[in-house]
């Protein structure tokens, strides 16, 4: 059961263009975690089961599966999955997906307008990879 909770030291980035994954790669790749990106048409539901990612990215506005529908697929999967969301400029896209958040009671959302800053995004890549129990501080 306690191998159930691990994850791995895996980041799932669903975006079409490569646009904001090469600012989480460079981080993601110092601290030993792979950020592995995705199309937005492609089914997210078996890569959570069989990747069991720490923590998933994407993008608000998509062609295909937008952020909603993201944070839909990762309600289904584990509602406390770290997920961080980029809205961009439209405040109302930050609003629904707060809105969203609440609907579906997700408890590890990091929603932003913008990609957030490098200290931020440690943060939440090392509380993701602590709660997913895959990720230390300290070696060991």
């Amino acid at each position: 059961m306690a191998d159930l909770a691990r994850r791995e030291p895996l980041v799932l980035a669903v975006e079409d263009q490569v646009r904001f994954s090469p600012g989480l790669q460079t981080i993601c790749e110092f601290l030993g975690i792979r950020l592995e990106r995705v199309d937005s048409h492609r089914d997210l539901t078996p890569l959570l089961k069989v990747c069991r990612p720490m923590a998933v990215f994407c993008e608000l506005d998509s062609p295909g599966q937008d952020g909603c529908h993201v944070m839909k697929i990762v309600a289904e999967h584990d509602r406390t999955l770290p997920l961080l969301v980029v809205s961009g400029e439209d405040p109302s896209l930050l609003g629904a997906a707060q809105a969203v958040e609440e609907l579906l009671h997700l408890t590890g959302v990091l929603a932003s307008e913008r990609l957030p800053g490098i200290g931020e995004l440690v943060e939440f890549l090392f509380a993701a990879g602590r709660k997913g129990r895959c990720l230390s501080l300290l070696p060991g």
